[in-house]
């Protein structure tokens, strides 16, 4: 979970608990990057990320650029299976609702819970 300095070393923990947590229930992998997006279609941004994991077919990639108050998720093939955009976009929604209270960490944490327990299977 590339962070930048964006979040303290317990910060990060927390993040990293909350992404083991989901892996276990869903059965899908979880990546979280917190840091500037580098362009302007920050989708393509998040899905050449998303490429890059080793099974992105069976991965949920979250980029969030604070400073520019973005936000991506982006799934591969075998969790849309299970997990609708309409859910994302909820989960999306809750992550930033928590954002603009200043809370990043929860709202990651909020986030990663929600996508988890609909992609479960």
């Amino acid at each position: 979970m590339p962070a930048g300095d964006r979040l303290t070393t317990g910060q990060r923990y927390a993040v990293e608990e909350s992404i083991r947590k989901a892996e276990l229930q869903s059965r899908a992998e979880f990546s979280v990057y917190v840091g500037p997006v580098d362009g302007d279609d920050t989708h393509a941004f998040a899905t050449q990320l998303h490429n890059t994991l080793v099974a992105p077919t069976r991965s949920i990639m979250i980029v969030v650029d604070p400073d520019r108050r973005v936000l991506e998720i982006v799934t591969g093939g075998w969790v849309r299976r299970t997990l609708s955009d309409a859910e994302a976009t909820l989960a999306a929604e809750t992550m930033r609702s928590s954002f603009a209270e200043g809370d990043l960490v929860g709202g990651l944490r909020a986030g990663i819970a929600m996508l988890a327990d609909h992609a479960r299977t």
